[in-house]
């Protein structure tokens, strides 16, 4: 009998799952998984998956990257572990960054290519790699991008006043063409999108302009209805389909998500955050001011959140898995970098075979 063991992780932890080669991932699981103890080959399911922190440095056109802590620990800064380049061939001026661990993809946001692309990664002992540079939408000013659990890929354009996206479907077959899920056209709270996230139901983006009054961090419905897009009078359809987390700062660039909340920048110092169910102004709360130029953020799966400080040169991060949201928390500085705009962890989830 041939079987698969395999490991990866959801947003609500770390699933263990053991089906017929072939079967889908998750199914067919049962009493199994507990005996996968085992079974040797299967040892590292209980361990930590190799993660590695990831981000962009747009004044150099580079993307770069070191490994982060075999023990599962956040990254702590020391002079003698340098970032690594990952890409210094073929970006013009790098921005946001989204990994898809399942599908092994890094999604690189350069507005200055006029596309958005990505790089299948590997894994050679600490080192990271990346292939050959694959297009994924065209013609596009993308800054910022993010990727779903179905490999559904999301980005802003900035300059056109949409939110966007290229399905799993549409990327496998090589279709550039993106779809406009959002448009200032007929959505009064598309403001220069900035920096945007997914959860399973909703899209999250950040506007760059008028964000006190229209909202500095938007939430919307992944599907919105057709009256949404069609009828720019028609406010009854936008009740319950988009509307503002936050209107307190007027522009913002980094989004992500860690467990129940958002964490977002803005343009000058500060790192704020608010519940991911919030609808009321007064939940947002700063918890950091020490930032010169914060940009982007992302969430390791575990209980860290790393920043990048373009102004600071330089990557913070702080324990993100606080019960309740407490303003002023503590950075620490994680890693150097030139600029650092985009920012992402990836973590390794392989699959391995036996017969």
């Amino acid at each position: 009998v041939s079987a698969r063991c395999s490991l990866f992780r959801k947003p609500s932890g770390i699933v263990l799952s053991m089906a017929p080669h072939g079967a889908p991932h998750g199914v067919g699981c049962g009493f199994a998984c507990l005996l996968a103890v085992w079974v040797p080959r299967c040892a590292w399911a209980f361990g930590e998956a190799p993660k590695f922190l990831i981000a962009t440095s747009p004044s150099t056109s580079t993307v770069a990257y070191m490994r982060l802590p075999r023990s599962g620990a956040p990254a702590v800064y020391e002079s003698k572990e340098k970032m690594r380049v990952l890409i210094d061939k073929g970006l013009k001026y790098p921005q946001g960054i989204a990994v898809d661990d399942y599908r092994e993809f890094l999604y690189v946001a350069d507005p200055a290519l006029g596309k958005l692309v990505r790089y299948r990664l590997s894994i050679s002992g600490d080192t990271l790699v990346v292939g050959r540079m694959h297009d994924v939408a065209s013609p596009v000013e993308v800054r910022a991008v993010a990727v779903d659990g179905l490999g559904n890929i999301w980005f802003t354009d900035e300059g056109s006043q949409k939110v966007m996206r290229v399905t799993a479907q549409q990327a496998e077959q090589g279709h550039r063409t993106p779809q406009t899920v959002y448009s200032s056209t007929f959505v009064e709270q598309v403001r220069s999108p900035g920096g945007i996230a997914v959860d399973n139901f909703f899209v999250y983006w950040l506007n760059k302009a008028d964000g006190r009054t229209t909202g500095s961090l938007i939430k919307a419905v992944q599907n919105p209805s057709e009256s949404l897009l069609e009828v720019d009078e028609n406010a009854t359809a936008q009740e319950g389909q988009v509307h503002a987390l936050a209107r307190n700062s007027d522009k913002c660039y980094g989004v992500c998500m860690a467990l129940g909340n958002v964490f977002f920048t803005d343009d000058f110092r500060s790192l704020y955050a608010v519940p991911r169910n919030s609808v009321a102004r007064s939940e947002v709360v700063n918890i950091s001011s020490s930032f010169v130029e914060p940009r982007g953020c992302s969430f390791d799966g575990d209980g860290t959140v790393y920043v990048a400080d373009k102004g600071g040169n330089s990557i913070y991060q702080f324990a993100s898995n606080m019960e309740h949201l407490k303003s002023e928390r503590p950075m620490t500085k994680a890693a150097e970098l030139q600029g650092p705009f985009g920012v992402a962890v990836y973590s390794q989830l392989d699959n391995y075979e036996w017969n």
